[in-house]
């Protein structure tokens, strides 16, 4: 009867883990040899340079030289908003802000 569950359990473990494997025999050492880098052959193509780096002048910053505008207003969500002379535009904005 000892034989009998032996063998049960066995085939219990082949069934869990597969039938035992023989190892394979090792491989002999092969050096390990880096293929030759290939190195693709491109044209140069040089940059031009100037004896002066500066040659187009610095370009002038942009302001605001007419007078319709005499204010920026802030609305929802930090959003500038250009407000103009003789109109009512300030009163609205300040209104909308507070309502």
């Amino acid at each position: 009867m000892a034989a009998h569950t032996e063998e049960k359990k066995h085939k219990e473990r082949e069934k869990l883990f597969g039938a035992p494997t023989k190892r394979k025999s090792r491989k002999e050492f092969k050096e390990y040899k880096p293929k030759e880098v290939y190195v693709r052959e491109t044209k140069s193509y040089p940059s031009i340079t100037t004896s002066n780096p500066a040659i187009t002048g610095k370009k002038e910053p942009m302001w605001y030289t007419g007078d319709l505008i005499c204010g920026i207003a802030t609305m929802h969500k930090s959003n500038a908003v250009p407000v103009m002379r003789g109109t009512k535009q300030a009163e609205e904005i300040a209104k909308m802000r507070r309502n």
